[in-house]
Order: C-alpha cells, then structure tokens, then sequence
C-alpha cells in the first residue's frame, strides 16, 4: 500500500466521522425542536411571552448612540481648571 492510499483512507475515514457527527447533531437539534414545541404548549406560555419582551429590549439598547469620549476629556479639563 502506497502512502497516497494511506492519506486517502485516513481522508476517506475522516469524511465519514464528519457526515455521521453532523448527522447526530440534526437529529439531536430536531429533539430539542421537539420538546421545546411540547413545552410551549404547556401552561407555562406566558413566561415564554416575558422572555420575548426581554429580548426585545435588549435589541433596543444597541441602538444608543456611544458616549463621546472627548466629552469626558472636556469634562475633565473643566474640573481641573475649576
């Protein structure tokens, strides 16, 4: 066996784990797809409702403009100079 044989079997090998990891994980994703779809239709929506408001809020903080920061630099030279 030649080591051109050898490096395809290893990448051959390789690919394989690759398809069966990332098959795993969408089985894994649509169990958990799953059971948070049975858990929404328990009683305990409304915390799932809350929890969309915080979210919303939290998207809405990015949007303050940043502080300048030669507003403290002035604020700084005025106090020193005071």
């Amino acid at each position: 066996m030649g080591i051109k044989d050898q490096f395809q079997d290893k990448a051959n090998e390789l690919k394989d784990q690759a398809q069966h990891a990332a098959n795993r994980g969408r089985d894994e994703s649509r169990e958990r797809g799953q059971q948070g779809r049975e858990q929404g239709r328990e009683p305990g929506r409304e915390q799932g409702r809350e929890r969309g408001g915080q979210e919303r809020e939290r998207g809405q903080q990015g949007r303050r403009p940043a502080p300048d920061p030669m507003d403290e630099l002035r604020d700084e030279r005025d106090r020193s100079q005071s």
